[in-house]
């Protein structure tokens, strides 16, 4: 059951989401956030001491949303094609989002708060194991090619964490962007 408690939070994190992909994680402060969430410092204090705080709980809702998706499309047995391409689909959202800010404020985040790096990295495995899933399921399934899951996995992670922190500063067109994906496509399907 949902509480009002737990309304409240995700209403901080939503707000603050757009506060981090604006000013970037270090510039963003909890006054930042009273303000933009329209809150006394009492009320967003009673659910979050800090802006990292908020930054982790983010962080964690997000990586969790995306798990539980691929679970839920894999046990419905939708096609490893289709989950693949909603996968690309929301990467490329993503990028050309008004809150592609927040991927380099990600990397911001790894260089302000060196004790949360290893949490950065466990992130990234975490959504290479994903990942994983999805192209195990293609496998399995025989739709895609025979291919090191890992290895794979791996570089598309890597690969589009690159477009997106570089998002926020670089000028990328979706013909560009859709040629990458689709040499990414060669190598899965």
């Amino acid at each position: 059951m949902i509480t009002k408690g737990d309304k409240t939070r995700q209403f901080i994190i939503e707000n603050a989401i757009n506060l981090f992909s604006e000013k970037g994680y270090t510039a963003a402060t909890m006054k930042d956030v009273c303000d933009r969430c329209q809150m006394s410092r009492g009320g967003v204090y009673r659910h979050f001491s800090s802006t990292k705080e908020i930054f982790i709980e983010m962080l964690d809702a997000d990586l969790e949303m995306n798990r539980s998706v691929v679970v839920e499309n894999i046990e419905k047995k939708v096609p490893a094609e289709r989950i693949i391409d909603a996968y690309f689909r929301k990467e490329v959202e993503d990028i050309f989002s008004d809150k592609n800010g927040l991927y380099f404020a990600i990397h911001e985040f790894a260089f302000a708060e060196p004790d949360q790096r290893e949490s950065l990295n466990q992130r990234i495995r975490d959504s290479v194991n994903i990942l994983k899933m999805i192209l195990e399921h293609g496998q399995e399934t025989k739709v895609f090619k025979t291919f090191d899951i890992e290895v794979v996995a791996t570089h598309i992670i890597y690969f589009m964490d690159s477009l997106k922190t570089s998002s926020s500063i670089l000028a990328m067109s979706k013909d560009m962007l859709t040629l990458q994906i689709n040499l990414l496509k060669e190598l899965i399907i």
